[in-house]
């Protein structure tokens, strides 16, 4: 009954684990200045600028960012100083952050670090007051 080793955990997926990456910033690799486009990127060196891709950004366990990210979608492994504005963000527990996020939804998972100030844009939109009729 407790030795059921078939049982598997199903841990929750970004939309990104199904996307192909189309760029990567190895680790030994430091980008001074803005990265724009609209794929995928994977970063596991260092950014010193704003990072700016359409559908998503991936920070591996190295990565460093000191700028701001904005995508439809990120996971943070790595680090980052500067805000965040996305649809989608998953904090895993090797990741940091030191900013604002504004995301529709997030995931942090145990042991992910998060400082700053959070802004839940689809959560806000959708809250809507009515005056009682009299």
């Amino acid at each position: 009954m407790f030795n059921d080793k078939s049982k598997k955990v199903v841990l929750s997926s970004s939309k990104l684990d199904s996307m192909p990456i189309t760029t990567v910033l190895g680790p030994d690799i430091v980008f001074t200045g803005d990265i724009k486009g609209d794929s995928i990127i994977r970063i596991d060196g260092r950014v010193d600028g704003n990072v700016l891709l359409k559908q998503g950004v991936v920070l591996g366990e190295k990565a460093h960012v000191k700028g701001d990210v904005n995508s439809d979608h990120i996971v943070i492994y790595g680090a980052i100083t500067g805000n965040i504005s996305c649809k989608e963000l998953t904090i895993r527990k090797s990741g940091v952050v030191n900013g604002d996020i504004q995301t529709e939804t997030i995931e942090i998972e145990m042991g992910g670090k998060y400082n700053g100030r959070l802004t839940m844009t689809e959560a806000i939109a959708q809250v809507t007051l009515e005056k009682p009729k009299n």
